[in-house]
């Protein structure tokens, strides 16, 4: 009879409120896996006013769950949706990129998705402002939305000029294109520093 290994393996760091956790999935998770994991969670931060804690999610080697483990993620996420401030999701299948988009409609924190381990610690890592103001919070929400559009333009004008040129030359191309969109950033940081937008 042969064994097939499966769970969540959870390491927890902490200084003062901050926690930094990874959590390594395997295989496919159980209700018995979930049934695990919470109560270490809760253990962790409990007496902890406002935890801040950030999340590194190996899932390299994660198959999926079974019914009622897929249940008890959504009751995880649900219960700690307020404590996670960044979640970061490693895997190599697509559909580690929809469980991104799936848990961000129930987390309040930021999650993001990565096929390196090096540049998920590099983003978990990275101090950020937290928005206080009205703007801020608004800019801050639609973060993604705005570089999507701005990576939207760069690959619109990149088609543009494959309709227009024959046989070109895309890597020319996509630095010149760079080079137009960071002379026209900087034309719009001096308008900023200047108050042309008060």
């Amino acid at each position: 009879m042969s064994t097939i290994e499966h769970g969540i393996s959870i390491g927890i760091s902490r200084v003062d409120n901050f926690f930094f956790m990874k959590i390594k999935i395997k295989g496919t998770l159980t209700h018995e896996d979930y049934e695990r994991m919470i109560p270490m969670l809760k253990n962790a931060i409990k007496g902890v006013n406002e935890p801040d804690i950030r999340i590194l999610i190996d899932a390299t080697e994660f198959n999926g769950w079974e019914l009622r483990a897929a249940w008890d993620d959504f009751k995880f996420g649900m219960e700690f949706r307020e404590v996670f401030s960044k979640i970061a999701i490693v895997g190599t299948r697509t559909v580690e990129k929809y469980a991104v988009k799936i848990g961000s409609w129930f987390m309040s924190g930021d999650m993001k998705f990565f096929e390196s381990l090096d540049n998920a610690y590099e983003w978990l890592n990275k101090e950020e402002v937290i928005p206080t103001t009205a703007v801020q919070k608004d800019l801050h929400a639609r973060k993604e939305e705005i570089r999507d559009e701005l990576e939207s333009l760069f690959k619109s004008n990149l088609k543009i000029v494959d309709w227009n040129v024959p046989e070109p030359d895309d890597q020319d191309a996509s630095e010149i294109l760079v080079s137009i969109l960071e002379e026209k950033l900087q034309e719009i940081k001096a308008d900023v520093k200047d108050g042309k937008y008060k």
